[in-house]
């Protein structure tokens, strides 16, 4: 089954420590920011310097969607610089990191999965068919970068920018996209 989820119905909501404002694209089970969920999707405006929030026992999945912006991490010490077209980064929940937004304003995107549960990823992805024989996953999600035709199924909609679908049968969902997207991957790890 598909879920269209329109960016222009997101709600704001305080970040865990209170330092800013993300909005919750979607979470398993449904969720607050607090981290009670098995994975969560969602889209934070870096404005100004800080710490990230904790999420101990949460691996989280980075993407910058507009801006750039410097991650500076404590322990092992280094920086990471992330800028739209560029690879996400994965890091622990629980990593003590500081968020610089350099040059203005950022816009990103978080994946966030519980770690003895799932594994998370996001990746760019050019037109054409989302899945190309790949071992279904636990979910996928689309995210539109720009406005875009979807097809699933026979079914076409118009995805505009930052607008998901949310497919929780991925494996039975013919599904193709007309302009680059991102994919946000989870899949249940075996335990």
């Amino acid at each position: 089954m598909a879920t269209v989820l329109r960016a222009a119905d997101r709600l704001d909501q305080p970040w865990k420590n209170g330092g800013g404002r993300t909005r919750e694209i979607i979470a398993a089970p449904a969720s607050t920011a607090a981290g009670d969920f098995d994975w969560r999707v969602s889209m934070a405006d870096v404005g100004v310097a800080g710490a990230f929030s904790s999420f101990p026992g949460i691996d989280r999945t980075l993407m910058v969607l507009d801006g750039r912006l410097e991650l500076s991490f404590a322990d092992p010490a280094s920086v990471h610089v992330l800028t739209p077209g560029a690879a996400a980064l994965d890091f622990p929940g629980e990593a003590a990191v500081i968020g610089q937004p350099l040059d203005g304003p950022v816009i990103d995107l978080n994946l966030m999965v519980r770690r003895v549960s799932f594994r998370g990823s996001i990746r760019h992805h050019a037109p054409g068919r989302v899945l190309e024989g790949d071992e279904a996953p636990a979910a996928l999600l689309v995210v539109a970068l720009q406005t875009t035709s979807i097809e699933i199924g026979g079914a076409r909609n118009t995805l505009e920018r930052f607008d998901a679908v949310h497919l929780d049968a991925p494996s039975q969902a013919d599904v193709t996209v007309s302009r680059p997207v991102l994919i946000l991957r989870i899949d249940r790890l075996d335990v």
